[in-house]
């Protein structure tokens, strides 16, 4: 079965959390093995909402992953990155650089999600809501690119 990696960091918006859930779900119904990679306050959340690993059974540490991906020792046909801030953006950057061969697709959120999302110079699609609270206003964009996404894998 084919994995896709869903990047997350820190846990500060709402959203983050429901939204992994959300895309984990996607990718199990579409055969896809969701593999999260976070930080230590972000998965424990992530863990919290899912206690019994239905979305998501496997997790590996956010700093770990970038190292992987660039020494070559794991490889994801699909990339999705939740991004808030700076630091989402970096690291997304840098998951870019050293996966091209990845289907990148970031998810900007947050107040600052347009700003953000202007920002990024790497290849992928990339899907933008100012959202804190509320997944709605993303979630039919969302969709439509995953469904598109999965086919590629």
């Amino acid at each position: 079965m084919a994995e896709a990696l869903i990047f997350i960091g820190c846990p500060q918006i709402p959203v983050q959390a429901p939204l992994v859930l959300y895309i984990a779900d996607f990718l199990k119904d579409a055969g896809v093995t969701p593999v999260v990679a976070a930080n230590p306050s972000a998965k424990q959340l992530v863990r919290t909402s899912d206690p019994k690993g239905y979305y998501v059974s496997e997790y590996r540490d956010l700093d770990r992953t970038v190292n992987d991906l660039a020494d070559g020792k794991v490889s994801y046909p699909l990339i999705i990155s939740l991004i808030h801030n700076d630091a989402g953006l970096a690291y997304t950057a840098t998951a870019a650089a050293v996966s091209p061969a990845s289907t990148m697709i970031s998810v900007f959120f947050g107040e600052h999600a347009y700003d953000l999302s202007e920002e990024a110079e790497y290849p992928g699609e990339k899907i933008a809501a100012p959202m804190t609270h509320n997944t709605r206003p993303i979630l039919a964009n969302l969709d439509e690119v995953l469904e598109w996404a999965v086919l590629k894998i």
